[in-house]
């Protein structure tokens, strides 16, 4: 069973213009291998090619997946925005019509990996896709690491200062990057394996985030490539746990009206339940 998480490049001017990245783990949760690629077509086959041979695949794209609304938001960033955690704000009109992500789902299901909400949890014979989210993966995991515990997570999650991966001076987005990684590596059940990755950022496969040395000297080019890399780990990370079944999950929305995996522990999965009853969102 291999698991990958995908930071699709899908926003208007990024698609196929700025490079995406795949981060592969196996069922330990230790990271095998990661990539880089612009074209849908070629993503879809290094997933392929990572899981040749393997009894299943589980993916978890950084990307909004299914989207409905043609204009607005859709509901599952609606009930997110309620508890502080982010989601991607799309409609079909941002897109000319036609999301980026369909057309990677296209490709995915070309080498067998089928589009779903709520992959199976312990099922090694799965070759789906479902849709994370990393940014809100990455405040769960702080929440976790700090008052997790909270009577109201919501209130600790908004008291949370946003990250600047993407935006800001160097030295922020070098802070910010390097707090990312601290968290991944010091994250229980997930082992950043070294031994056959590399400390050359200028590869395009195989690069290793622990033996980075991440200051502001670095380019925002290469910024945006430990940002991409990030995203990916997180997004891996959030679909092995699921599967692990422990430390707890969520899916919130379904299907075609859209829908987010999340790792969820129990006191945050109640607070979620609450506003997904309240706004008449299906959750799992």
């Amino acid at each position: 069973m291999r698991f990958i998480g995908c930071a699709l490049a899908w926003r208007p001017g990024e698609a196929e213009e700025k490079p995406s990245c795949l981060v592969v783990l196996d069922e330990r949760g230790s990271i095998i291998a990661n990539s880089f690629a612009q074209d849908a077509g070629e993503l879809a086959r290094a997933a392929e090619g990572y899981t040749a041979e393997r009894r299943g695949v589980m993916m978890g794209v950084d990307a909004p997946l299914a989207v409905p609304n043609d204009r607005g938001t859709r509901g599952i960033e609606r009930i997110l925005s309620k508890v502080a955690l982010p989601a991607y704000s799309a409609s079909r009109k941002l897109f000319g019509g036609e999301p980026y992500s369909e057309k990677f789902l296209e490709e995915l299901e070309e080498v067998g990996i089928q589009y779903t909400d709520y992959p199976f949890p312990r099922n090694r014979k799965q070759w789906v896709v479902t849709e994370v989210d990393s940014s809100a993966t990455l405040k769960v995991l702080s929440l976790e690491r700090g008052s997790g515990k909270s009577e109201d997570p919501a209130e600790v999650l908004r008291s949370m200062p946003e990250p600047k991966l993407r935006k800001g001076n160097k030295e922020a987005r070098a802070a910010a990057i390097k707090s990312a990684v601290d968290i991944l590596w010091n994250t229980p059940g997930l082992r950043l394996r070294t031994g056959n990755l590399s400390a050359d950022l200028s590869l395009s496969e195989n690069v290793d985030l622990s033996k980075l040395e991440v200051n502001a000297s670095l380019s925002h080019a290469d910024f945006d490539k430990l940002v991409c890399l990030i995203d990916a780990t997180l997004a891996a990370y959030t679909v092995h746990r699921h599967w692990k079944g422990r430390d707890g999950s969520m899916v919130v929305g379904t299907g075609d009206a859209g829908s987010v995996l999340l790792p969820a522990n129990e006191t945050l999965h109640t607070r979620i339940a609450e506003e997904c009853r309240a706004s008449k969102v299906p959750y799992v």
